[in-house]
C-alpha cells in the first residue's frame, strides 16, 4: 500500500510539473505566410497556445494581431487566419484546436465575412 501511495504522489508531482512547464509561455508562433494583392493582405499564422485550460479566443486573437500589426506595420485591408494548436505535441500530430478568421482589430469574423 505504501509503494502505491508513493507512486501516486510521484505521478501527481510529475503531471503538475509537466502542466506548469506547458503553461509557462502564452503562445509561440511557428510560422506565418503573407499573401498580398492591391486591395487585400491575407496573413496565415500557425501557432501553439501552450495551454490545456480553456482559452479566451477573442482576447488571444486581439493580442496576436496587435503584436503582428506593431511589428509589421500597416498593410491594405489585412485579414488574418490563425491556426491554433494546444501544445507542440498536438502540432506534431496534426491535431488542430481551432482556426480563427480575424480582421485588423482582432475581431473574430464569421466565415461569410472572410470572403
Amino acid at each position: 500500500m505504501k509503494k502505491r501511495t508513493k507512486l501516486l504522489i510521484i505521478a501527481g508531482i510529475g503531471l503538475t510539473l509537466a502542466f506548469c512547464l506547458e503553461e509557462r509561455r502564452p503562445y509561440e508562433i511557428l510560422y506565418s505566410t503573407v499573401m498580398t494583392s492591391p486591395n487585400l493582405t491575407e496573413n496565415q499564422i500557425t501557432l501553439v497556445v501552450h495551454s490545456l485550460l480553456p482559452i479566451d479566443k477573442g482576447l488571444l486573437a486581439k493580442e496576436i494581431i496587435d503584436d503582428h500589426q506593431r511589428l509589421n506595420g500597416g498593410r491594405p485591408n489585412p485579414r488574418f487566419e490563425l491556426e491554433l494548436y494546444r501544445t507542440k505535441l498536438h502540432y506534431r500530430l496534426g491535431i488542430i484546436y481551432d482556426t480563427l478568421l480575424c480582421d485588423e482589430t482582432g475581431r473574430i469574423l464569421p466565415d461569410a465575412e472572410w470572403l
